[in-house]
């Protein structure tokens, strides 16, 4: 009876019991995992804009960390809105026009083997579409891309008033480590500074690929032949950042463009600029800039990506260095540089 006490006592087994809380809370509310890592990833991000403006201004100007926090999310917010008002409606002419091309094509097609064979393929493109499962489909891809746009504002509303009252918020939640709870919230602070350290260099490695994805692409439009490339590659920079269907979102408006522009080709041509793109960020961009930063062996580093990947989907390549980083920690296991707590 005295040793199961003196095992209860122990760090580690408190430490296991809650992380297993924490993984059961997180399985629980894994509808909800998108918005908290958005909402993470724009904290984060302004953040990391404002101290470092605020540092470029020191000495010369005195500003107030919440009124810089104010300037940055409205700009960073007008950006996005911009982006949505110049854009899409020039993407919706674009897909009309397509739309019109495809239609006008189909009707002027003549009688012979190839053009039969090419209406009955159209025919079952649009018997597919206009199914069941197709609507289906599309009603889904259209509910999926919503809730991506209203997780986005969600979490860069809660950004904002999370470090306008960052003070407030942090004094509040310390009183829980008086409280008859202290244990699990001491816990859960040993875990949480854990986990935003290393998510942290993650995210700081993110926004150094979106700009570079930014320019490749800006590089790579401008040789296909696109319009308004400076807009695109803005556009394609932010949605870098954004690891849930940031690629295939991008896409949808660069392939409406490109096959107004310069039909099948084109649309090639853009598939094939954005898959390079992908693989040089996933296996060795990636792997380069989170070994730097992480102080861990570059084969380890792109070992993770792939199998956290394979696990979690494009999450997992922004979760599975944090977590892994997350593990040696726990388990007093030093990497790099780094000191163990």
């Amino acid at each position: 009876m005295s040793d199961m006490i003196q095992i209860y006592k122990k760090r580690s087994f408190k430490r296991l019991i809650t992380l297993l809380v924490l993984l059961i809370f997180f399985y629980v509310m894994q509808d909800m995992i998108n918005l908290m890592l958005l909402t993470f990833v724009f904290t984060y991000l302004i953040h990391s804009i404002s101290k470092h403006l605020i540092q470029e201004f020191d000495g010369k100007i005195r500003i107030n960390y919440k009124f810089m926090v104010v300037i940055v999310s409205l700009l960073l917010t007008s950006v996005i809105f911009i982006i949505l008002i110049d854009f899409l409606p020039m993407v919706i002419k674009q897909l009309t026009q397509v739309i019109m091309q495809v239609h006008e094509l189909y009707g002027n097609l003549g009688h012979n083997e190839i053009t039969n064979l090419i209406k009955e393929r159209l025919d079952k493109v649009y018997s597919t579409i206009f199914s069941a499962e197709g609507i289906n489909y599309i009603m889904h891809s259209i509910t999926n891309i919503s809730r991506l746009g209203i997780n986005i504002i969600i979490s860069l509303v809660l950004s904002i008033f999370f470090l306008i009252q960052k003070d407030e918020i942090m004094q509040f939640t310390h009183k829980f480590k008086n409280s008859k709870i202290n244990i699990l919230y001491e816990e859960i602070e040993f875990f949480g500074k854990k986990f935003v350290f290393s998510f942290g260099k993650v995210i700081e490695v993110q926004i150094v690929i979106a700009i570079i994805n930014g320019v490749l692409s800006t590089i790579g439009l401008s040789i296909i032949g696109f319009p308004h490339l400076l807009g695109f590659g803005v556009m394609v920079m932010l949605l870098g950042l954004i690891p849930v269907a940031g690629v295939i979102v991008s896409l949808v408006p660069l392939s409406i463009v490109a096959f107004n522009n310069g039909g099948l080709p084109h649309v090639f041509y853009v598939l094939g600029l954005i898959a390079l793109l992908h693989a040089f960020e996933a296996y060795i961009l990636n792997p380069k800039l989170m070994s730097s930063k992480t102080k861990l062996p570059i084969f380890y580093t792109l070992v993770i990506l792939l199998v956290s990947e394979h696990i979690a989907g494009v999450w997992g390549l922004i979760i599975g260095i944090p977590v892994f980083m997350f593990i040696l920690d726990v388990v007093g296991i030093s990497y790099g540089n780094n000191k163990n707590d």
